[in-house]
């Protein structure tokens, strides 16, 4: 009997939990029945106690774990599954499939391919069969000659393309391990003391490329430029090159990335190995410009062209915030941060080296309006590369606002310390740590690193969280997902209350107090502090995400106004917040906030032809968030510029930088489209805004 990858998936789960794992949790994490849950445990257990070890057990009301004698032996390996007999998936069939076909240097038969993915005659033609059909749309065929075996036929851009995106795919799946190893022993299998020094030999020339070029690369960009290498180096030259034109040629030979690829070369020839020809040098080159990583010391970073990429940025920020109508804190420190993903992003597009981005689908699930925002604001982007940016490209960066975004000034003591392992780069890191930040007020994320940086160096912290499996050493481990959806926001909070009984967000009353004291006067203090202590004690709880409203929850009947024409451009303020004035959602100083900010600023508030949406800071004087419309027939002016006109004043009061995306990114998606900013500014009544807003404010 064997583990195959679902049953591998539920009892790493159960056994990287510190606590009982719900029938729910593993249900929803692997997508299938509570029938199957169980006899899927029971397949499990069957194997465990094969291996001698007392099966999974079940703790009424609250799920499934292991026992401690269980946890131990699992533990005791060097990885957590090293032993363990696998299947493999289809899918992960046909990508050793292809990736054999790709690696090596003759035809490869019938019996090589069962070899490689231990299954049957009759299945192995119909994975061949699946692996043709999914390469044809990339003008590549899969050959078959009698006698000789299979081959792949294209050009070598499109199968140097193809790989690259095999081998990121394995690399960047949560559940990849098992193919990692196979991909791993099928490249460099263990015959003999050379193939071992290769490996090692590789190993050790990444890490010194890392040093030499100031970076820290992710654990994925390690193993892949190990495996890149161990194809080049043990493949046998193919006169068929990738065209590289010659003025970009030169261009690469002066970076800092070619020059440690050709000490490499040299240590590669004087160590025995094959070394690289001319033209792999240079592909090898344009990858390791194309490498995400975890930090960069930006000092490294001052051509001309990064200088562009710097000011390309800047313009990204500042149409996000516009868009968004928000202000993000700490500007600089995101404006470095972006630099160091935007780098290597930009050589990626420039050299079209394909991405794989394992969270993009979550992204767009979970922060729709933040994916939305920075599409619209990589234009700038676009602009500069000269290519459309995919959008496993934008879900990265999307990541970086969506972390910036939940930044939020704590009146919290900060009572636990903890660091963030991530291997996948600078963006999951930092949305990772926010999200943890602001689920655990009472706790503070001193770090963010690798799991190498992890197994260096000793951190002082009282818990720590990892997106993959690592040792426990000096502090607990809780496993979670990058991106936290509210099962597993439940499950880290209950982990870390098992961990500390105490673990309640300990809020700093006099700083609360001295918040209050600053808008009211305060006739009983003592009491009043007795009293914020019991409701903050009695009521805490883990806090369910804020609702986001929808364009049409905003803009209603009551909040629409037309008028033929105004004396300014303040007046139209004014007249447009009335509204949300008679709602209570703001207060006049927030009207006299956003016509300083256009006083002092200038026409921001204009963010196209037609159309100007106004707010401030919430702190100005926002007591709910609201929004409200009014249409001037004849456009007021907000400067002396015909570009600065008009017709349509939307007035918007945030109450922080999230909650009002959803309906504002409705908002941006109706303005864009062709003929309805004419039909808003032709509309005579509310029911024609709303016939409009309504066909935008879909769930």
């Amino acid at each position: 009997m064997v583990l195959d990858q679902r049953r591998t998936s539920i009892l790493n789960l159960i056994y990287q939990s510190n606590g009982a794992v719900s029938i729910d949790l593993l249900k929803e994490r692997l997508g299938v029945s509570q029938r199957t849950i169980y006899y899927d445990i029971d397949q499990i257990n069957g194997w465990l106690e094969r291996e001698g070890l007392s099966p999974v057990e079940k703790a009424y009301g609250k799920g499934f774990y292991l026992s401690e004698r269980t946890r131990d032996h699992l533990a005791s390996r060097l990885k957590l599954t090293d032993e363990w007999e696998y299947r493999l998936s289809r899918q992960e069939r046909i990508c050793i499939i292809l990736i054999s076909l790709l690696t090596q240097s003759e035809t490869s038969s019938l019996h090589d391919l069962m070899e490689r993915t231990q299954v049957s005659r009759g299945t192995i033609f119909r994975d061949i069969k699946k692996a043709a059909d999914s390469i044809n749309p990339l003008g590549i065929t899969l050959s078959y000659e009698k006698g000789s075996g299979y081959e792949l036929i294209g050009s070598e851009q499109a199968k140097r393309q193809l790989l690259t995106t095999l081998i990121s795919d394995v690399l960047s799946s949560k559940d990849s391990r098992h193919l990692h190893e196979k991909l791993y022993e099928m490249l460099n299998p263990s015959s003999g003391n050379t193939d071992d020094r290769l490996l090692i030999f590789l190993e050790n020339e990444v890490a010194s490329i890392e040093k030499k070029l100031n970076v820290s690369f992710t654990e994925e960009v390690v193993q892949f430029l190990i495996l890149q290498l161990l194809i080049v180096v043990k493949r046998k030259s193919d006169n068929s090159t990738v065209s590289i034109d010659e003025e970009e040629m030169n261009i690469l030979q002066k970076t800092n990335a070619y020059q440690a690829v050709e000490e490499l070369n040299d240590e590669l020839k004087k160590n025995g190995f094959h070394t690289l020809p001319f033209h792999e040098r240079l592909l090898l080159t344009m990858q390791l410009l194309g490498s995400r990583v975890h930090r960069e010391h930006i000092a490294s970073a001052g051509t001309k062209e990064i200088k562009q990429l710097q000011m390309v940025i800047k313009k990204i920020i500042d149409d996000f915030q516009l868009i968004g109508c928000l202000i993000f804190d700490d500007r600089k420190q995101l404006e470095e941060n972006l630099l160091t993903h935007l780098k290597p992003a930009y050589y990626r597009l420039k050299y079209s080296i394909p991405i794989t981005n394992s969270y993009l689908k979550d992204i767009q699930k979970q922060y729709p309006e933040v994916f939305y925002l920075t599409k619209r604001s990589l234009s700038h982007l676009e602009s500069f590369v000269g290519k459309t940016i995919p959008d496993e490209e934008i879900a990265y960066v999307a990541m970086h606002f969506g972390g910036w975004l939940s930044r939020k000034n704590q009146y919290v003591s900060k009572n636990y310390k903890a660091i963030v392992v991530c291997e996948n780069g600078i963006a999951a890191s930092g949305m990772l740590r926010s999200q943890l930040e602001t689920l655990l007020p009472e706790m503070m994320v001193t770090h963010t690193v690798s799991v190498r940086e992890y197994n260096r160096n000793p951190f002082d912290a009282d818990i720590v969280f990892s997106t993959s499996f690592i040792k426990q050493k000096w502090a607990p481990v809780i496993y979670v997902p990058a991106l936290l959806d509210e099962k597993d926001r439940e499950n880290v909070v209950q982990q870390v209350r098992n961990l500390f009984n105490d673990a309640e967000p300990a809020i700093e009353i006099d700083l609360l107090m001295a918040m209050i004291e600053e808008h009211a006067i305060i006739k009983q203090r003592e009491p009043l502090k007795e009293k914020l202590q019991h409701f903050i004690s009695s009521h805490h709880s883990l806090k369910k995400e804020a609702h986001k409203p929808m364009l049409d929850e905003l803009l209603t009947e009551e909040t629409i106004q037309f008028r033929k024409e105004l004396s300014n451009w303040e007046e139209a303020i004014q007249l447009a917040s009335a509204p949300l004035l008679a709602n209570e959602s703001i207060k006049p100083s927030y009207v006299e906030a956003m016509v300083k900010n256009v006083q002092e600023l200038g026409p921001y508030v204009v963010i196209a032809p037609n159309i100007a949406i106004p707010h401030a800071r919430p702190e100005y004087g926002v007591d709910k968030l609201g929004m409200s419309f009014l249409r001037v027939k004849s456009p007021v002016s907000f400067s002396n510029q015909e570009k600065h006109k008009a017709s349509l004043i939307i007035v918007l009061a945030a109450i922080d930088n999230e909650t009002h995306l959803k309906a504002l990114s409705q908002l941006t998606e109706l303005l864009s489209e062709p003929g309805n900013t004419e039909k808003l500014i032709q509309a005579e009544t509310a029911e024609d805004v709303l016939s409009l807003v309504k066909k935008y404010s879909l769930k």
